[in-house]
């Protein structure tokens, strides 16, 4: 799929300047923007064989690309280029021009155009960056030898700054002072007369006695000493609660720790530690007792017998009865059964469910599960209802009816999918573009088609065929084991009543007369008329090749002006010629009347 943009070009010397077009692309066309090219000269197409064809586009943001375009018919002179992903990015006026590169050496130019990209909404912000494409070896030469030019000039530039270089100082020299300043600062640092006079304070030694301090041997000395000097007291240390007296031995302890009884198991706390932590009823294993309370307010998970029960309390209905709660986070569920003690279908015994809505205080509304006796009398109630159901006699009446689809569900025709055969297609209704399906009446005929297919036995069937927007109508049929009989096309009255006239081409200096030559086509007769002022034995006019008899044919015609004849060749190319008039008065003659008529021979020519 393409969205394509069509430019023609008139090969010719006129001036141009120019020309812009309303050819718009979008930044996201990704693979789909095609400009599509036809030439033309002298008036007939521009063959484009024994060439290279090159477009050059010149983006708004200054980039360049010069890339080769893919030739579709050489011999009618098209051509087409998709822009690439990169190229969609550069939105803007977009000037081309194409070249034509014979092999011979000529090329000719065509004038620029103009088209457009625009961005799309989320492409708002892109900075597209200029880039340069050349896919032509002898323009990229071209540039790089630029390129070599700019090089040379930035050398010459780097040689007058390097000449500078001579003024200044030498490495002998600089070495001299830089051995001068270290000498100097060697003999600083050695300086311990504080010459900066430097004080305690300011190198955080203000607190430092200046006293002599504990020999070594002194200080070991009383480290080593274990007859508590200083008296610390056990609460002092923290040890004030522990009493002075023997401890358990360590095969004691051991005993103690290996004891079962007394000790629990990794084993069993685990499997304590996973168990139900939350009461969902009594201690006992009863139903939690809530009397009176707000059916609303009740969201932990558990089992609740509910007493003095009303839906003004939010209940669904006026009766005691067993609350059943569900909760995850805020997605808190209800069940209620109302009690009876009786079991009748009629008591109060009903069950409802309902949940709350996740992120707020509302709730569902109530809905109540049925009954087994509640859904068997709504089934009663529904097979009896003879309207809505169907009898034997209807079904065997619809199981015998028409079990194949002519069409789809919704009654429309099927559309075919591209390549199918038209002859090989079941019964049934359908359409299809005429270029996009095999043995279509009409070749290489992008109009829409309906088909009509109705099979018979032994590979036989037959087929209608219109095209729908000029209701022309084929039909044929495939005989006995798939023959096909071909194509046959309806003739209506309308092909006899209302012929289509169009103007003979004139050529060869011949001029309109008092009525202009005209041409159609009726049934299986070629019709002429008008008046032609023309000289005999020349090409005065042709038509298409598709209106003229096999082999041609002549009629007489007659003269005006003056009483005669001549006759009228139709030539089998369209060509049509007036030879051997016989004018009574030939001063007086002032033309020719063509009005005839000329049977067409189709099928070939007798043996």
């Amino acid at each position: 799929m393409y969205k394509t943009g069509s430019v023609s070009f008139d090969i010719n010397a006129g001036r141009s300047n120019g020309r812009t077009t309303n050819i718009q692309f979008m930044t996201q066309d990704t693979g789909s923007a095609k400009l599509s090219f036809s030439f033309v000269k002298d008036g007939v197409p521009l063959p484009l064989s024994a060439l290279d064809a090159k477009i050059v586009l010149l983006y708004a943001d200054g980039s360049f690309y010069k890339k080769s375009l893919t030739l579709i018919d050489k011999v009618n002179g098209t051509a087409e280029y998709i822009l690439s992903d990169e190229e969609l990015t550069h939105y803007g006026t977009v000037k081309a021009e194409i070249k034509l590169y014979y092999t011979n050496g000529q090329s000719l130019v065509t004038s620029f155009f103009t088209f457009s990209i625009a961005k799309t909404l989320e492409d708002q912000n892109i900075v597209p960056t200029a880039d340069y494409y050349i896919d032509d070896f002898e323009t990229l030469r071209d540039g790089v030898t630029q390129t070599v030019k700019e090089i040379s000039q930035t050398v010459g530039e780097l040689r007058e700054k390097f000449a500078d270089l001579e003024a200044v100082e030498t490495k002998k020299g600089s070495q001299e002072k830089a051995d001068a300043v270290q000498a100097n600062l060697d003999k600083h640092s050695k300086d311990k007369s504080n010459p900066h006079g430097v004080t305690k304070a300011q190198i955080g030694l203000s607190a430092v006695t200046n006293d002599v301090q504990a020999k070594k041997e002194d200080f070991d000395k009383h480290t080593s000493d274990t007859s508590n000097p200083h008296k610390v007291t056990a609460a002092q240390v923290g040890l004030d609660k522990v009493d002075n007296i023997k401890q358990a031995d360590y095969y004691a302890f051991r005993q103690h720790d290996n004891n079962g009884e007394r000790h629990t198991s990794k084993v069993e706390k685990d499997k304590w530690n996973a168990g139900q932590l939350f009461k969902l009823t009594e201690d006992n294993g009863l139903a939690k007792y809530l009397s009176g309370a707000d059916f609303n307010t009740v969201t932990d998970t558990g089992l609740y017998y509910m007493s003095s029960v009303t839906t003004a309390l939010n209940a669904p209905v006026n009766n005691n009865g067993y609350l059943f709660v569900h909760n995850y986070g805020t997605y808190a569920y209800q069940e209620y059964t109302s009690y009876s003690s009786s079991d009748s279908t009629s008591s109060g015994r009903r069950k409802f469910m309902r949940n709350k809505i996740s992120g707020s205080d509302s709730w569902t509304s109530w809905r109540e599960f049925e009954s087994v006796e509640g859904a068997q009398s709504k089934v009663d109630v529904h097979a009896d209802k003879t309207d809505i159901h169907v009898t034997k006699t209807e079904k065997d009446k619809w199981n015998g009816g028409q079990m194949t689809k002519l069409t789809k569900d919704d009654g429309k025709r099927t559309q075919l999918v591209n390549e199918t055969d038209v002859l090989a297609l079941s019964s049934g209704y359908y359409y299809a573009n005429g270029t996009s399906v095999k043995n279509n009446p009409v070749v290489n005929d992008s109009s829409w088609f309906n088909y009509d297919v109705i099979e018979g036995d032994s590979g036989r069937k037959s087929i209608i065929a219109w095209r729908s927007h000029d209701n022309t109508l084929w039909h044929t049929t495939v005989h006995t084991d798939g023959v096909f009989k071909g194509w046959k096309r309806l003739i209506t009255n309308n092909d006899f009543e209302n012929p289509v006239w169009q103007n003979i081409t004139l050529k060869n200096g011949a001029t309109v007369g008092t009525r202009t030559p005209i041409y159609a086509k009726s049934g299986s007769l070629l019709l002429l008329r008008g008046h032609v002022r023309v000289d005999a034995e020349i090409i005065f006019g042709s038509i298409p090749v598709e209106y003229t008899p096999i082999g041609g044919a002549v009629v007489s015609v007659a003269l005006s002006g003056t009483g005669g004849t001549a006759n009228l060749i139709v030539y089998d190319d369209g060509d049509l010629k007036i030879k051997y008039p016989t004018p009574l008065d030939s001063n007086r003659l002032d033309g020719f009347y063509i009005d005839v008529s000329v049977p067409l021979q189709t099928g070939g020519t007798a043996t």
